[in-house]
């Protein structure tokens, strides 16, 4: 049984949902942030991959509809779906994967994007010929520089975004080097993405990856009247962030989030000192765990929800918002990129 069924199942957890997020979440749910991968795309078949410090060997779309039935009961939840972006992995059998596992009805295919080995003709022969209704690049495919001076642009090619702006796609982004959102660079590349492709858009994967309040104030100036940018809300669980946001972007432009599977693995993420770090029962390389078993845990997901709650009545917010970030904004901007390629097969 993997460690967030043991989770959820525990009466807490069910006490949780019922008194803090039952009555809040709305009945349809689209989550825009969701890996899904089989073991085939894993380099070494026999090391799992470790969530949250919870060795998983396979993470199957099937396996993340029966996490959100426990999770969120009562719910109809559909998916945006990509693979592991990792450069050790098999990313041709991962991106095969996505695509045979989604339905184009509860889950919806992205293809992840390596700019050293993918060519502009692939990539346009997958989209049209497949479906793929977006792209995923990671800072650690641009394998000749580090993360840390990686940017946007070498994670986007001029002949990659020419396809994206063509098709009308949608590019999710994980931002490089080590300040995120609050990096000058990567606010002046993302702004120049943006302005530069005005038929593209650009998701903000984890809002820039502003998981502490003073990356989030630092950083989101200039960035929300870009009409074509959007924020993902994935893995954050600070309210105050979220808050902020709620204030300056347009609501048309936010997209809930989890980052499943690590979603529903139990822990929590914390603030220190301007920085942040996760807090887990489990031993895992990105945490600080609790190695005397004194916490308590409920699920990342759950975490993520109590702060989106918090920060929608922090903010006075309807419960139209609530409905358009959880489900509305995601499928209309789902629906305007497929029917756009309908009109292109149709050519």
């Amino acid at each position: 049984m993997k460690a967030w069924h043991q989770t959820v199942a525990r009466a807490a957890a069910r006490d949780i949902f019922k008194r803090e997020i039952d009555s809040f979440l709305p009945r349809r749910i689209l989550d825009f942030h969701v890996h899904i991968f089989s073991s085939a795309s894993r380099p070494d078949r026999s090391t799992p991959f470790s969530c949250a410090g919870h060795p998983l060997r396979s993470y199957t779309v099937d396996d993340f509809f029966d996490d959100c039935k426990a999770a969120y009961p009562r719910r109809q939840v559909s998916a945006v779906c990509f693979g592991m972006p990792f450069t050790a992995w098999n990313k041709r059998i991962n991106d095969r994967y996505v695509l045979r596992a989604c339905d184009f009805q509860r889950a919806f295919p992205v293809r992840l994007l390596d700019p050293e080995h993918d060519t502009p003709d692939e990539v346009r022969r997958d989209v049209i010929g497949h479906g793929y209704v977006g792209l995923k690049p990671y800072p650690d495919y641009v394998r000749k520089i580090s993360p840390n001076v990686t940017r946007v642009p070498n994670m986007l090619p001029d002949s990659i975004m020419e396809i994206a702006d063509d098709l009308g796609m949608f590019v999710v982004v994980h931002l490089p080097r080590p300040g995120r959102l609050a990096d000058t660079v990567n606010r002046k590349d993302i702004a120049r993405l943006c302005r530069r492709w005005t038929r593209a858009q650009i998701i903000l994967a984890h809002v820039g990856r502003a998981y502490f309040l003073k990356n989030i104030v630092e950083g989101l100036d200039g960035l929300t009247e870009i009409p074509n940018l959007w924020f993902d809300t994935a893995m954050l669980n600070h309210w105050e962030v979220l808050a902020f946001l709620f204030k300056r972007a347009d609501p048309r432009r936010l997209l809930f989030g989890s980052d499943a599977p690590i979603a529903f693995a139990p822990g929590k993420s914390v603030e220190i000192n301007n920085q942040y770090t996760y807090i887990t029962p489990a031993a895992w390389d990105l945490s600080i765990h609790d190695t005397s078993g004194k916490l308590v845990f409920t699920s990342f997901l759950y975490e993520e929800l109590r702060a989106i709650r918090r920060a929608v009545e922090e903010t006075g917010q309807s419960s139209s918002f609530v409905e358009r970030l959880f489900f509305h904004n995601g499928m209309e901007l789902l629906q305007r990129h497929c029917s756009r390629m309908r009109g292109e097969k149709n050519k």
